[in-house]
């Protein structure tokens, strides 16, 4: 399709200048850390809600273009109710209903992409590159920026690329699906009864928290470490550059070694990363081991959603992808912000990469140990046998 490739530019181009920078905009404007991550993982939480809901509510109407469009169009202007509260019971109102529509818009916009990828014969990480390129792209220029004119402005800045990516919308075509219109009970006992997939899940969870966490913590790592706040855009901008290539190569390895094995690569790649920001303190070097994050992040992004493709039914595709956005980064999001804040604030960002290291290389483990597990099955049931 040829409105994808430009959509994921400027829909990432808009994360890009706002996102990477939530946790110092907060910082900055007197909350503790440990207050930055409880607001952070209320934004995680709500998703964990919000997108089962929306994709079910996709799965229903059979009309993706209009539920995209909904989330698309009220998450920025939602946000710009940001810089007009100061009071945290006001951050944590108007955070409620802002991260209901802003969380759901990536996998909504997955489930569309994944599907048109099978049907038109290409691949979901080609697509997904040019999210990568303009993420790089934005998280570099912004970081410059926001050193000399500070963060205040990020959800400005947001709302304004967001426009683009609403108009480009409307050049989606409007699609229906002929699926069977299954309820909400017979999506939901499918997603339940899914044992591997639940595994999956389970195992999934544990990488995606230390993402999560590695990435709402860093600016404060910069912070806690003395480190210039010009080269935290940088430091996002190397993740988010190596990713363009190596969507691409993920593509290739994922047919040669398999999905699972290129996951058990991506989380040991990121524990790798985690370990070395635990025992050394140098700018360069965390501007270096930040290919680390990219590289991992590719891996694992573009292949989660095409085994996550494979789980679903003809009548839940929706419904799967956003179930495991909102148990991955929304429940993993809860759990690593507020535990990290707690650990920020009591142990250092050092100590937190550390515990990172130790729950991304289980992840790793974890992963070759399901696929095992699977392929012996597989096998049983291949020669008849009672498993």
């Amino acid at each position: 399709m040829k409105f994808l490739a430009p959509y994921y530019f400027l829909f990432y181009l808009a994360l890009s200048v706002c996102m990477p920078y939530t946790s110092i905009y907060f910082s900055d404007r007197g909350f503790s850390n440990t207050a930055v991550g409880m607001i952070l993982s209320l934004w995680a939480f709500v998703s964990v809600i919000a997108q089962p809901v929306m994709g079910m509510i996709n799965d229903r109407l059979s009309n993706p273009r209009k539920i995209l469009m909904i989330s698309a169009g009220a998450a920025p202007v939602i946000a710009l109710g940001f810089y007009y509260v100061d009071h945290f019971a006001a951050i944590i109102a108007l955070s409620v209903v802002f991260s209901w529509f802003q969380s759901s818009t990536a996998p909504l916009s997955d489930s569309i992409t994944v599907e048109a990828a099978s049907r038109e014969g290409f691949s979901f990480g080609s697509i997904r590159l040019w999210g990568a390129l303009s993420f790089s792209l934005g998280t570099f220029s912004t970081g410059f920026l926001y050193e000399r004119y500070g963060y205040g402005d990020i959800f400005f800045y947001y709302f304004a690329v967001s426009l683009l990516v609403f108009a480009l919308l409307f050049g989606f075509p409007k699609t229906r699906s002929t699926h069977h219109k299954a309820t909400v009970f017979e999506r939901a006992r499918e997603v339940l009864e899914n044992k591997p997939f639940l595994l999956f899940l389970g195992i999934s969870l544990l990488m995606v928290m230390s993402s999560s966490s590695s990435f709402t913590f860093l600016p404060i790592y910069f912070k806690e470490m003395g480190f210039a706040k010009g080269l935290l855009g940088s430091a996002f901008a190397v993740a988010a550059i190596i990713e363009v290539p190596m969507f691409w190569i993920a593509t290739k390895l994922s047919k040669r070694v398999g999905r699972f094995n290129l996951l058990c690569i991506a989380a040991a790649i990121y524990s790798i990363k985690c370990l070395v920001l635990f025992l050394w303190h140098n700018v360069y070097l965390t501007l270096g081991v930040q290919l680390l994050d990219g590289i991992s992040f590719a891996f694992a992004a573009g292949t989660f959603v095409e085994v996550v493709e494979g789980f679903a039914g003809e009548k839940t595709k929706a419904t799967f992808q956003t179930v495991f956005a909102a148990v991955t980064w929304g429940l993993g999001g809860i759990i690593g912000n507020a535990a990290g804040g707690v650990i920020v604030d009591y142990k250092g960002t050092p100590f937190l990469f550390l515990i990172l290291f130790i729950v991304s290389a289980a992840a790793s483990l974890l992963f070759v140990v399901t696929q095992n597990i699977q392929q012996r099955s597989r096998h049983v049931i291949d020669r008849g046998a009672p498993i």
